[in-house]
């Protein structure tokens, strides 16, 4: 291409800048949130990655009911897949009333879950200990003595705060776990140097296995490693609970056979006393050997009585935050899949009519330099150019600055971890697509257009096309309306019908854009409702009391109403198939007035099931999970044992992997008698310092082990993340929808300047001009909203059904307020392009405009 014609390409940018600007900005739009948003997901994995694999996050962790021994670490190290076996000591004290506090021990060069220094240094000293970062809200500071409640663990109760740390154990920032002391819930946790615990066993055993596959945390690929994993870790830990079992028979045996020989020699040294000289001293230290003897064969009972330890192997899912950081994560990736997409979509439809109509606008000039004796590749080369310097800037741009923001922004607004450093990969696979589709969208949209209009001979590209003919509109048949329409609204909505394409393009993007906001507004309403409509229209109780014999009775002020249950943990799979969920079993003593305490109501809300001693009933995602309905069979794993149950409902349910039976048919399960060890507890007042009154209540009554609150425990998770990403999903689209009208309206403006300087021409004023065109995009905005409400809804389920991860299930909600804001946003931009429009028509040169074509 000769210097002139490139001059001519770059005249044609500068004498359009808005165009050519609006172009670029529909691209780099749609580029950005594409590449942005679909890089969150894949970048927040890989930020949890990166850092589980700096600070050497176990995989598992072994416990025991009976404490580990030596003999656990040498038998874990047996297993060939086990790389790091590291055994800790660790005990939960309450400090204060209202303080519950983990202490580790720590061990300097650790192998496994290393501390993360926040601030200060790690203890080298017996008398130094540091805290959890958390501990801060509780006003300790560096150098602070602090002091620990006696305990038959430790060696000593004072230290000296030397530090403030993180723990890869604890990606939430808020949760620490729960236990049953105090409240029930641990405040913070600390570490002081192994050697001041006195405990020989450990508390448990951290593992990590060989990952030679490099499976990233948090991936489908890593959880099934691990779950093998654990499995023959359990196979080769088969013989522990029997030898643990004997070992504590064996250690308490021989204390009592020490006792049984020392009663043994006093009853010989007494039996040689002859009974002429026994005194009254004599007699009682007799009778004190009799009752000493009674009390170590009542010891041997308990001795026998010894059961096998159980041996319990948690992996990652149970920290504190680690699954909800990578369900939120699942979340996003999920609304990433079509939200971006349709985003782009609509941003390329509307390039690639604002680049035809760029091109077809030109093609007077195309015929003249086909007259000129240009080739058809040199006349091209102008247009292609011009395409692909918008294409590559718009595409280019956004995809980088997509990948360079909104995944670490995102990661910035998630306050409920831990984790510090982000973390990003270059997403070159979103890259290349939003390139592929810019270039689609400027570089083809000219490409298809010059391809027809190189075709005609020179002479008829140099003639004006003629105007459409005006056709006889459905309103003008409806003659009592007709009549009653001024000229002005006659002329606009003839227009309207004569310009189909030009209609159907303005509306498309319209609804478009109205419709992804609408989107945004619902996805947050999803969220935002998940807990109410799970505590508020699923369960009613407030408060699960866990005790060692539920026929005891607990007493409060608060407590309204109470319900004795079985709540146990159960693992459920399908029949056919690889799912495997924990499940919460719930097994009311009586069946009478249940529905106070839980809705049992089908899937679509209209029908009441009933718990019948013939099956059980699943909550609506496990049934999902299993592949279940009524009448299905699924595998239910229940205290190590295997069975299966008949599915008699599924109900509706948002959060949480719930079953539901009746006594009788867990009996018929398990063959074991039914014993209620819970309470189900509905309290009148709920706030956070009367939860915390209540369960320091409960907790010193006789029996009562634990008290948790499910409805407050799960309003802690993270939303932060989802929240952030609906707001940039929401302004986006906003900026898109300005965008798109402004580039519309300009296309109607340039493709009709005689028409507009003509009724100039004939008298019009400038207001009167600008109602002749608003009038038209008022009716393509209102219509372009009510049919962008339609594809919000479908967009909104859409893509709840797909964020849909683990026991999640999000209420398909969309309020009122969302869509009166969507329409008011895009009304709003509306009323913008309106007023632009309305000083470009008073620029309008009419002569110049009405000069001869030809």
């Amino acid at each position: 291409m000769n210097r002139t014609y490139f001059k001519s390409t770059m005249r044609e940018i500068s004498d359009s800048v808005g165009r050519f600007v609006s172009i670029v900005l529909i691209i780099l739009l749609g580029s950005l949130l594409y590449v942005g948003i679909r890089s969150v997901g894949p970048d927040l994995n890989q930020t949890a990655s990166h850092y589980f694999e700096k600070q050497k996050l176990s995989d598992v962790k072994v416990t025991s009911t009976m404490g580990l021994t030596n003999s656990d670490l040498t038998s874990i190290k047996q297993n060939k897949q086990v790389k790091q076996a590291m055994p800790v000591h660790m005990t939960t004290l309450q400090k204060r009333r209202n303080q519950i506090v983990s202490v580790y021990g720590y061990q300097n060069g650790s192998k496994l879950d290393r501390l993360k220094l926040v601030s200060g240094k790690l203890p080298t000293k017996n008398n130094q200990i540091v805290l959890d970062k958390k501990a801060k809200q509780n006003g300790y500071k560096i150098g602070d003595t602090y002091r620990l409640p006696k305990s038959a663990s430790l060696k000593r109760r004072t230290f000296k705060v030397v530090g403030f740390v993180n723990s890869p154990q604890y990606v939430s920032s808020t949760d620490r776990g729960t236990t049953n002391l105090g409240s029930g819930t641990v405040n913070y946790f600390a570490y002081v140097p192994k050697a001041v615990f006195k405990q020989k066993e450990y508390a448990l055993i951290a593992v990590q296995f060989r990952n030679p596959k490099h499976y990233a945390a948090g991936t489908d690929q890593y959880n099934s490693y691990i779950d093998r994993q654990k499995t023959k870790l359990k196979h080769t830990m088969r013989n522990r609970p029997s030898a643990r079992q004997k070992q504590l028979q064996t250690t308490a045996q021989n204390k009592l056979d020490k006792q049984s020989a020392k009663i043994t020699k006093e009853e010989k040294q007494l039996a040689k006393v002859p009974a002429a000289y026994q005194t009254a001293k004599t007699k009682a230290a007799k009778k004190e050997l009799i009752a000493a003897k009674a009390k170590v064969k009542k010891a041997e009972a308990k001795v026998k009585a010894i059961a096998k330890p159980t041996y319990l192997y948690n992996d990652r899912s149970t920290n504190p935050g680690y699954q909800d950081y990578f369900d939120e994560s699942h979340s996003i990736a999920a609304i990433a899949i079509i939200f971006p997409g349709f985003f782009l979509f609509i941003a390329i439809l509307i390039t690639f009519t604002t680049v035809s109509r760029m091109v077809e606008t030109n093609r007077r000039e195309v015929g003249l330099m086909r007259a000129l004796g240009y080739t058809k590749h040199e006349i091209a080369m102008k247009y292609i150019v011009y395409t692909l310097l918008a294409g590559i800037l718009g595409a280019g741009l956004g995809g980088a600055l997509g990948m360079l923001t909104l995944p670490q922004f995102v990661f910035s607004l998630l306050s409920n971890n831990n984790l510090s450093d982000f973390v990003g990969v270059i997403p070159w696979a979103y890259l290349a697509q939003t390139m592929v589709a810019g270039l689609v969208a400027t570089l083809g949209s000219a490409l298809i257009v010059l391809t027809i209009n190189l075709r005609e001979v020179p002479t008829n590209l140099m003639r004006e096309r003629a105007p459409k003919a005006g056709k006889q509109i459905l309103m003008e048949r409806i003659k009592p309306l007709w009549k009653r329409l001024s000229f002005n609204q006659k002329v606009s909505y003839r227009n309207l019908f004569r310009y189909k394409g030009r209609m159907l393009m303005t509306i498309v993007g319209i609804a478009g854009c109205t419709g992804l906001i609408l989107t945004g507004f619902g996805i947050q309403n999803s969220v935002d409702d998940l807990i109410p409509a799970q505590y508020e229209n699923v369960q009613h109780f407030q408060a699960i009391v866990t005790m060692d014999k539920a026929t005891r009775q607990i007493h409060a002020g608060q407590i309204s109403a109470q319900k004795s249950a079985l709540i146990k943990s159960v693992t459920a799979r399908p029949t056919h198939g690889t799912a495997n969920d924990t499940v919460s079993m719930v097994v009311p003593k009586a069946t009478t007035n249940f529905e106070k305490y839980v809705s049992l109501k089908s899937v679509n809300g209209s029908k009441k099931i009933k718990l019948t001693n013939k099956g059980v009933i699943l909550s609506e995602k496990l049934a999902t999970d299993m592949n279940a309905k009524a009448g299905s069979t699924i595998i239910l794993q229940i205290s190590g044992k295997k069975v299966r149950a008949k599915v008699t409902g599924v109900i509706k349910n948002y959060a949480g992997h719930w079953l539901y039976t009746t006594p009788t048919y867990y009996h018929k399960l398990t063959n074991k008698t039914y014993h209620a060890t819970s309470r189900l507890v509905k309290t009148t007042q709920v706030k956070k310092a009367q939860r915390e009154k209540l369960s320091r209540k409960l907790l010193k009554q006789t029996g009562v082990l634990n008290v948790s609150f499910p409805q407050y425990a799960a309003g802690e998770l993270s939303t932060g993340g989802l929240g952030s990403v609906v707001l940039i999903m929401i302004f986006m689209s906003g900026a898109l929808a300005l965008v798109v009208l402004y580039n519309l309206t300009n296309i109607n403006i340039s493709e009709r300047i005689r028409e507009l300087a003509t009724i100039k021409v004939l008298g019009f004023y400038d207001r009167e001009v600008t109602a002749y065109v608003a009038r038209e995009n008022v009716i393509f905005t209102v219509v372009g909203i009510v049919a962008g409400w339609g594809i919000g809804v479908f967009l909104h389920q859409f893509i709840m059904v797909k964020a849909q991860t683990g026991s999640i299930l999000f209420p398909m909600v969309i309020h009122y307020p969302g869509y009166i804001w969507s329409a008011l946003i895009t009304g709003l931009f509306s009323l913008i392009i309106g007023v632009l429009t309305h000083y470009k028509l008073k620029g309008i040169e009419m002569l110049d405009a009405l000069a001869a074509s030809e």
